[in-house]
């Protein structure tokens, strides 16, 4: 039944060991840009920036509209006022009238005057100029009281002073530094991935310390209760023995807390459930790849650095922005053309139909002078003069940090290859004095000592190496080195 039990108890624990996700810094990396959110925002400010760029670019091509009217009214327009057409319709009756006062004034002599009144010749000659005037008075009229427009036209700007060019360079600009927000982004969760990857890695390299410091006193402590039993040490040895190795065991409970708690921070960053259970590939410090030693060249970093390239783009900016206030002093020229249709007829006597025309022509606008565009050019080149500043110290910063990260770096390689020296020393310490003791030369308080001394030695180790990592990081990341992490 034990057989069974134990049996069991072996397969279970290599289940559990086979079902751990081994997890690569990579890996890690790609989770955590694919799961951040603020990296989603930033990358939908990219896709707006495109948008605005593109749209710049549009000012260039033509702009084509249609438009269309339709007017209701309650009087027609009268192409002649109303005395007009009260003279056009009583022509003849004036004429005639005027004609009767010459006769009763003697202007004209008795025997024409007798000749027309008989014929009444007059009066047929007024009705028929009074009819041609009121067909005159028809014609003219128009019936405006519905009217119905449309018309399609076509505008291309020639020359607005260079503004168009313009603002396309700085919508581009701004475009390019979106992206390059979303790369610092991305460096800046990169860094953060890095950072809690080689906490896990060193909290458990703590564990397997604490693990095997308590196998030593353990085996130390049943060596000495033999020494016990056999009469040649004492019970307070023994005691001592305990007491150190109940320690032992808290320190290993506090690393498997820490642990856990090291890879639930992982798991979050990278959007994975925080209660994955999983280990990383680089647990092994052994093998731990480190950046070595080469000159700088600062007008390299420069151009590497996330942050100049932001500048660079902000100074196209700066002076883009100094070009459109001084399009303000410029002409614009504009060409339009199109095609207007209108019912009333416009071109064939207000006809109730449609007719339209094709018309073209050039606008020009010749700005004379504003206190504005003055205002806006000073602003525009102090905006300019600023952005120069901001780069001149953004170097003086940038050369600072590398200086103080490359110290860091030399002073965390000191201390991990005198670790790696103090390990040797550890080792050879806890070797003799393990042989001594078996020889029952060396008291367990001395081996105790020993094995104390050795597991200080790995964990100063393990504290050395993970700082060096960190700083080679930093240094990395001061230098302008792109991750080379691909998020699939």
């Amino acid at each position: 039944m034990k057989k069974t039990i134990a049996v069991i108890t072996v397969l279970t624990a290599m289940l559990s060991a086979t079902a751990q996700e081994r997890l690569s810094l990579d890996y890690c990396r790609q989770q955590a840009v694919k799961a951040n959110k603020e990296l989603l925002i930033s990358n939908e400010k990219k896709t707006q920036a495109e948008a605005m760029r593109q749209m710049a670019f549009d000012q260039f091509l033509p702009k084509l509209t249609a438009n269309g009217a339709a007017l209701w009214s309650s009087r027609s327009v009268q192409l002649l006022s109303d005395q007009q057409q009260n003279n056009l319709s009583n022509m003849g009756t004036n004429i005639t009238n005027g004609v009767l006062d010459r006769i009763g004034n003697g202007t004209i002599s008795n025997y024409i005057a007798n000749y027309l009144a008989n014929t009444n010749l007059v009066h047929n000659i007024s009705g028929r100029i009074d009819g041609v005037g009121q067909g005159l008075v028809d014609d003219l009229s128009t019936d405006t009281r519905a009217i119905y427009a449309g018309m399609v036209s076509v505008t291309q700007p020639i020359f607005m002073g260079g503004k168009l060019i313009s603002l396309y360079k700085i919508a581009s600009a701004n475009a390019e530094v979106k992206d390059l927000e979303y790369d610092k982004a991305v460096e800046d969760l990169e860094i953060q991935v890095d950072e809690y990857y080689w906490r896990v890695v060193s909290v458990e390299n703590k564990y397997r310390l604490a693990k095997d410091y308590c196998k030593l006193l353990d085996t130390l402590y049943h060596n000495v209760g033999e020494m016990v039993d056999a009469g040649v040490a004492t019970r307070g040895d023994l005691l001592k023995v305990q007491v150190k190795l109940n320690e032992a065991q808290m320190s290993l409970t506090k690393a498997e807390n820490g642990l856990a708690l090291a890879k639930m921070a992982l798991a979050q960053l990278c959007g994975m459930p925080i209660d994955s259970d999983f280990t990383v590939e680089d647990a092994d410090l052994d093998n731990l790849p480190v950046l070595a030693d080469t000159a700088i060249d600062m007008e390299q970093v420069y151009q590497k650095r996330t942050e100049m390239q932001m500048l660079q783009q902000a100074q196209i900016i700066g002076k883009e922005g100094v070009n459109v206030a001084r399009s303000t002093f410029m002409p614009n020229i504009v060409a339009n053309g199109g095609y207007l249709i209108s019912n009333p007829n416009l071109l064939n006597g207000f006809e109730k139909e449609f007719g339209g025309m094709f018309y073209g022509g050039v606008m020009v606008n010749f700005p004379l002078a504003h206190p504005t565009s003055f205002h806006s050019m000073k602003l525009a080149k102090s905006k300019q003069r600023e952005v120069e500043y901001q780069t001149e110290q953004a170097k003086e910063l940038i050369k600072l940090q590398v200086t103080q990260v490359s110290q860091q770096r030399l002073v965390s390689m000191k201390n991990y290859l005198q670790a790696e020296s103090s390990i040797q020393s550890a080792e050879e310490n806890l070797r003799l004095a393990q042989a001594a003791f078996d020889e029952g030369v060396l008291g367990a308080s001395d081996l105790m000592g020993a094995q104390t001394a050795w597991m200080k030695a790995f964990s100063e180790k393990i504290d050395a190496a993970i700082e060096l990592k960190i700083n080679d990081l930093y240094l990395n990341r001061a230098l302008g080195e792109k991750q080379t992490s691909t998020v699939e």
